[in-house]
């Protein structure tokens, strides 16, 4: 046992039993994690002779200012306080700050190390923690270590839930009054932090607020929630967890791994040079857990283009081979076999020449979760020019007339359910417009749910689906009025002709409007003249006053000359 273990009734009921020779292993999210949330516990640990390690997994460089700090001195600062402390530096995976994926690559990453490091004790942020880099790693953590449990891999390791940002649920505390002085000095070469957030103070209270109750001779301690080896080996683990899933699940968070629903992003590839951008700008979303499903549309041999592993569970699918070689698939074969392959709750297209801003999915995610009954939700779309020149923006509230007559949904604008796309399919007789298609097909099964405000870049001009060449196959109105015969086959005409009446009465107000501004303009433009004939003639007159004013000034000066002369002369006679 812990000498200087806390143990109150009722809750704070669990012990620590630390053994010399075992390991405890801290993974902290950014520089600092470690010494405030573990700090005393790890230095007490080293000192009992337990083998102490701490893993930063960022480096934390969004916590930074950027006009005042100059680098990144944060790890400088985390091995400065590791040396204060006489604990071993910590190792960094220098992973994108605030950009962490509950991923199979991270899940991976840390079941890995846990295999190598096989500790008794594993250290993890509270999943209550605000910061979603912490929660992610909580999460990430919490995976990796019961899959190692249940397969027998885990050995007796228990988990230790540490706070940083805020207090949280705790069944142990650990009395760190000895080690504390130690742990503020430590604190102290956060220097670039404490400037911000002065976490001195802050950690002193907290270690103040948790020692209160335990007696006079506690000044300090550090709370945890402490899960157990055989709690990890049962299904269900958040059970073990006591209050958390009730504070996460009333803000809409998920509590364990299986609660944060998987993405499904499919880019159906013709490998083309615009592809890793692509890619890249999923690996920039803030939504944590997402699967890349990359469709070999291109009738070749297809590599996996760069990607960040450790944030991307990503696959490249070959279509079935043919006796006649590597098969090319049309727009709506890739998109049928991307659906077949996504494993996602949710699903969201891509192509390999557009771009998603680091919050897209993020937002859709939230917007459809929050109405169960919509079926899918969209977000606004910038248009640009081969260039990057701005051409329009889709940014327009849901009217599902307004789908039904024609596309306002780039394809990448959309999030939809999984279970709606078993109902829907993509036809593999349109060579283009296929998603309009689709997105009518979803529309018949539920609302969609408007997100407004754009997040995505729609790159026109840099494929080559000929939908605006009036003399190519693949020309727009051809297939438009195919796919408005076919709707009206699936549902009737009763439903065309409502959308018909909607667009008629929409073009009748969209004139009006035009009319009103037009005349709101040509208003404005007369009263524009005026103001110009106006400002002519005041030009005309202070020119006038101006050539007056210079006369005026010209015949004082000659009287003034003359006057000038006559003294002088005066004075010479």
């Amino acid at each position: 046992m812990l000498d200087r273990h806390v143990h109150l009734p009722d809750f704070h009921r669990e012990r620590l039993a630390l053994v010399a020779g075992d390991g405890m292993l801290c993974l902290a999210p950014h520089p600092d994690d470690e010494v405030l949330g573990g700090g005393g516990l790890l230095l007490l640990a080293q000192r009992q002779g337990l083998r102490v390690r701490s893993v930063i997994v960022t480096a934390g460089e969004q916590g930074l200012d950027e006009t005042g700090t100059h680098g990144n001195p944060r790890l400088d600062e985390s091995l400065a306080a590791a040396a204060s402390l006489g604990l071993p530096a910590p190792d960094c995976w220098r992973l994108p700050d605030r950009q962490l994926r509950h991923s199979a690559p991270l899940i991976e990453r840390i079941a890995a190390l846990l295999r190598e490091a096989r500790p008794r004790w594993l250290l993890l942020p509270a999943l209550t923690e605000p910061h979603p880099d912490h929660q992610v790693l909580a999460l990430a953590g919490l995976s990796a270590a019961q899959a190692l449990a249940q397969s027998g891999e885990g050995g007796d390791m228990g988990l230790l839930f540490y706070e940083v940002g805020a207090p949280t649920q705790v069944n142990t505390l650990v009395d760190i009054t000895e080690v504390a002085e130690a742990k503020w000095q430590a604190l102290r070469a956060f220097g670039s932090q404490e400037e911000r957030h002065g976490y001195l103070s802050h950690a002193q209270s907290l270690a103040a607020l948790r020692a209160f109750g335990a007696g006079d001779e506690v000044r300090a301690a550090e709370a945890f929630w402490q899960v157990d080896a055989q709690a990890l080996r049962q299904p269900g683990i958040i059970a073990a967890l006591s209050s958390w899933p009730l504070q996460r699940n009333r803000i809409g968070l998920a509590s364990e791994p299986a609660q944060q629903p998987l993405v499904s992003v499919i880019i159906r590839s013709m490998n083309r040079p615009s592809l890793p951008e692509a890619v890249a700008s999923v690996a920039q979303q803030t939504y944590p857990r997402l699967q890349v499903c990359i469709i070999n549309a291109s009738g070749m041999p297809h590599p996996a283009p760069p990607y960040p592993a450790d944030r991307l569970d990503l696959d490249v699918i070959d279509p079935p081979a043919s006796a006649a070689g590597p098969t090319r698939l049309g727009r709506s074969a890739a998109a049928n076999l991307g659906l077949q392959s996504a494993q996602g709750d949710m699903v969201l297209f891509l192509d390999d020449d557009d771009l998603l801003a680091p919050d897209h999915i993020a937002r859709l995610a939230d917007a459809l979760q929050a109405d169960a009954q919509a079926v899918a939700a969209y977000t606004g779309v910038r248009v640009e020019g081969p260039g990057g020149q701005w051409l329009r923006d889709y940014d327009l509230p849901w009217q599902p007339q307004r789908l039904r007559g024609i596309n306002h949904l780039p394809i990448h604008a959309v999030l939809f359910r999984a279970s709606a796309h078993r109902q829907a399919r993509f036809d593999e007789e349109l060579p283009v417009l296929e998603d309009w298609d689709f997105w009518c097909q979803l529309s018949h099964l539920g609302r969609f749910v408007h997100v407004p405000g754009i997040s995505a870049t729609y790159r026109q001009g840099l494929g080559t689906s000929h939908l605006g060449d009036p003399d190519h196959a693949n020309h727009w109105a051809r297939w438009h009025q195919r796919i408005l015969q076919q709707h009206a086959s699936r549902w009737g005409t009763g439903s065309q002709s409502d959308a018909l009446a909607w667009h008629a009465l929409a073009l009748d107000r969209a004139e009006q409007e035009r009319q009103h501004w037009q005349q709101q303009a040509q208003t404005l433009q007369q009263q524009l003249h005026q103001v110009q004939e106006l400002a002519t003639r005041h030009q005309a007159e202070s020119e006038l006053a101006q050539r007056s004013l210079a006369m005026l000034q010209q015949s004082r000066a000659v009287r003034w000359a003359g006057r000038l002369r006559q003294w002088l002369g005066a004075g010479r006679s």
